[in-house]
């Protein structure tokens, strides 16, 4: 009995190939309803060809299932299926232009194309199978041959076309969980402003940026995060790097101890070593860059303005 069972595996080649193009493009999954219209075609013929079965070993032992390339329920589901798969293909190659059109304003026609280019190959190359395997069942039914010799250039293609398929369905599934680990990183980033606040909080209310050996892996490591991730947090919630962002507070404070009576008697390198710079240099190079003045420029024009009437 079990050697006569038959199970119509064609009827899942082109909806699984349906479900991967989807997923890979849409990047989500697929409703319910549409997986029903993808399965269901295996399912009908599975049950009618176990009915079958059923019948010749429980009602009817002389009932005759013909065998597979003979005329009768298998040729002709058969012939149905190739009617089933084009019809599949067909909605895969307008789910693949329906994705070029809606994305062909956001990103290069070239970067489309890279991502759909492959699909449509694969379509193409499917539906020229699809053709020889019309053929040799409409040969089958016409002549009512039992080998199997003139389906032979259908089920060479048929298996070469399915083993490229999985070499490229791995190949780019490789691809696009990289990619999609990228995605998910980059997103982190911009989605973890608490994260950074609470950094920033501690940097700013701990007076962290006035140490002059402060780094991104002493940061990292009291956040218990890695420095590649507090490094992209910083650049994109201050558009600066890690140095630039701590140079900028820095820079800030000298400022306030310039024109700040309490600190009269500081040079201003020592101004600049107090604020976190390990040379006079390092602080006026940084103080230009953000204030647009030399220090003692500042100074001189902030005790100007102070001392400047107001009317």
């Amino acid at each position: 009995m079990v050697r006569k069972a038959y199970i119509p595996w064609q009827w899942l080649v082109a909806p699984f190939f349906f479900l991967f193009a989807y997923h890979f493009l849409n990047k989500k999954p697929i409703k319910t309803r549409c997986l029903f219209y993808l399965i269901s075609p295996f399912l009908i013929i599975s049950i009618v060809h176990g009915i079958q079965l059923f019948y010749q070993f429980s009602i009817n032992e002389n009932h005759i299932i013909a065998r597979y390339y003979e005329r009768g329920l298998f040729l002709y589901t058969n012939l149905i299926s190739f009617i089933h798969i084009p019809v599949v293909m067909y909605a895969m190659y307008k789910m693949i232009i329906n994705y070029e059109n809606y994305h062909r304003n956001k990103n290069p026609i070239e970067k489309i194309r890279s991502e759909t280019s492959w699909l449509k190959n694969l379509i193409y190359m499917g539906t020229g199978i699809i053709i020889l395997g019309i053929l040799s069942v409409i040969i089958g039914m016409i002549f009512d041959m039992e080998k199997s010799f003139y389906a032979y250039p259908f089920f060479i293609s048929l298996s070469l076309w399915i083993y490229w398929v999985g070499y490229l369905v791995i190949n780019r599934s490789s691809s696009y969980k990289i990619l999609e680990k990228f995605d998910d990183y980059s997103n982190s980033t911009k989605t973890g402003i608490a994260t950074f606040n609470k950094i920033n909080t501690y940097i700013v209310t701990e007076k962290k940026y006035l140490l002059n050996d402060i780094n991104l892996s002493s940061i990292a490591g009291h956040f218990k995060i890695s420095s590649g991730y507090l490094s992209l947090l910083v650049n994109t919630h201050t558009g600066r790097s890690f140095n630039d962002y701590i140079n900028k507070l820095r820079i800030e404070t000298s400022k306030s101890m310039l024109i700040d009576e309490l600190y009269g008697n500081y040079t201003i390198e020592s101004i600049g070593i107090e604020c976190g710079f390990n040379s006079k240099s390092n602080f006026y190079t940084a103080f230009k860059k953000y204030s647009g003045q030399t220090p003692n420029q500042y100074k001189k024009q902030s005790k100007i303005s102070s001392e400047s009437p107001v009317y």
